[in-house]
């Protein structure tokens, strides 16, 4: 069994280590609509983690920066 102290740390831990581990998948995809697609799908699910950020005006700008940070900007999809 691994624990938690075993793993790498999470760059934003309010999301878990679940997105975490989609990002990374997401990273290991060669096909750029595959990527596109999963990112959005990864952004809906954080705007459901996070449903305080839906009462500001710029929420899926806030959103979309998370995923571009705990990717280390790396992910290249369109923002």
């Amino acid at each position: 069994m691994k624990y938690n102290t075993q793993r790498d740390k999470l760059v934003m831990p309010e999301y878990g280590r679940t997105v975490q581990n989609m990002i990374q998948h997401a990273l290991t995809l060669e096909n750029r609509e595959d990527r596109q697609r999963c990112a959005e799908t990864i952004v809906d699910i954080m705007s459901n983690m996070q449903p305080q950020l839906r009462e500001q005006s710029d929420f899926r700008h806030k959103l979309w920066d998370h995923l571009a940070f705990m990717s280390n900007y790396e992910l290249d999809v369109d923002y």
